[in-house]
């Protein structure tokens, strides 16, 4: 479930889920309509949680899971709360599997969140864990529309989380991030947590449990 409204990075972000999961998966892409492009602050992120609520408290069919793909986890806990199926977000996913690795860094490329996330960090108990946050420099649109300059910008990040912040393990922090996260990793000095992979895992695990 794409909590932002752009259809494209839906595609991208099932077919990394679908990727990680197999063949004897089906992964079935939404988005939602009535959110920004890119939730970039809070007001976006209050109005996409108010719609992703609404759209499942309406009926939505969640399957036998659903995967939060924003990484702020827009109505996550809503979502846990009342469905009847696991529900997993790619934040709480990657902090979780970062944290195995070590002290984490999460590169952002939303800084207006970074309050939010700083929040997600501590409600998901990963306070001590978390390096910090370090985030672009520029508008999220205009970095986020040039792959290339997405590419540069991260890679200077993740330089510094491993050289300045000491970080064992890296969150580049964005599902539609997908395959900007995919480039980098095979570069990295340090273990790349790639977000909606790891919530894949995640959501895979919970679905077995219950079987």
């Amino acid at each position: 479930f794409n909590s932002n409204s752009t259809t494209a990075s839906t595609k991208r972000m099932a077919a990394f889920a679908q990727d990680t999961l197999g063949t004897a998966w089906t992964v079935v892409p939404v988005t939602n309509v009535d959110a920004p492009p890119i939730i970039t602050e809070s007001v976006g992120l209050a109005r996409a949680t108010k719609s992703t609520i609404a759209l499942f408290e309406g009926g939505y069919d969640p399957l036998d899971g659903v995967i939060v793909s924003a990484f702020i986890d827009p109505g996550l806990d809503w979502m846990k709360a009342n469905l009847k199926v696991p529900a997993v977000g790619i934040a709480q996913a990657a902090m979780d599997e970062a944290a195995g690795h070590g002290r984490f860094v999460i590169l952002s490329t939303t800084p207006g969140l970074a309050g939010a996330m700083t929040e997600l960090v501590e409600r998901y108990g990963h306070a001590e864990a978390c390096a910090g946050i370090i985030g672009i420099e520029g508008d999220p649109y205009t970095v986020m529309g040039d792959p290339a300059r997405l590419l540069v910008e991260l890679s200077a990040l993740l330089e510094r989380a491993a050289t300045e912040l000491s970080a064992e393990a890296v969150i580049v922090g964005g599902g539609p991030l997908v395959d900007a996260a995919r480039q980098l990793s095979t570069t990295a000095s340090v273990p790349l947590v790639e977000p909606v992979p790891a919530a894949a895992r995640a959501l895979r695990r919970l679905i077995e449990e219950r079987a």
